[in-house]
């Protein structure tokens, strides 16, 4: 009798195997990417912002340089580009949260505008569309990295320490400029600050990456910054 359970509760208490994490592959994901980029490219091509005086507002600075990283970034993960595995995705990321960044911008210009407050609205809709593209590149690009063990500190404590004291003195900076320049732009304050805390986020995350991922993610933020000083 002994002899026929045992197998029985051999079965029962026996660990469960086969049973593994999901992960994201890289072609799958840079398909995604290269979905959301073309709609990017759509949704700017015709969503042009307008005030309420019929005068285009910039509420999505250097928007079509970070859609066409985007791009780069999922076509390399599509056709499995060598070294891409860390470099691409980072990339994309970090031109994902500054894109949401400007859509933050985009969403309190909206708030100030009394002209704008149909959801069909040309604006409305224009930021729908980059928020929920913007969204799904990040959320893609920080699964693959995940997935992928990059996420490793660089010169350990040392690599954190310094990227956040970075990263809070672009923050303090930002907003000081904000504040200054507010009596001369047509865009809130809330606006204008809200371009740069993805710029502080992204290089506060360099530290948690390694060397080429991390100058990979924060490319596309120097890429904005650039834009704005020079346009």
């Amino acid at each position: 009798m002994d002899a026929e359970e045992e197998p029985v509760f051999k079965v029962i208490d026996a660990p469960t195997w086969g049973v593994q994490r999901v992960r994201p592959r890289m072609r799958n994901v840079g398909l995604v990417q290269v979905v959301a980029a073309l709609v990017l490219a759509v949704t700017l091509a015709l969503g042009a912002m307008q005030g309420c005086a019929g005068d285009d507002v910039q509420v999505l600075p250097a928007a079509g340089v970070l859609t066409i990283l985007i791009g780069l970034a999922g076509l390399a993960m599509a056709v499995r580009l060598p070294r891409a595995t860390a470099v691409a995705p980072a990339l994309s990321a970090g031109a994902s949260i500054t894109l949401l960044g400007g859509a933050v911008s985009g969403w309190a210009w909206v708030l100030a505008q009394p002209c704008v407050g149909n959801i069909l609205d040309r604006e409305v809709v224009t930021l729908l569309l980059v928020t929920a593209a913007s969204a799904a590149v990040l959320a893609t690009s920080i699964w693959l990295l995940v997935s992928r063990d990059e996420i490793e500190p660089w010169h350990a404590t040392r690599g954190v320490v310094v990227a956040a004291a970075a990263a809070v003195s672009v923050l303090v900076l930002g907003i000081g400029f904000a504040v200054l320049l507010s009596d001369t732009s047509e865009m809130p304050v809330l606006a204008m600050a809200a371009l740069t805390v993805p710029w502080a986020g992204v290089l506060a995350a360099t530290g948690w990456l390694r060397p080429s991922p991390a100058l990979a993610a924060v490319t596309p933020a120097a890429l904005q910054a650039l834009w704005l000083l020079l346009g």
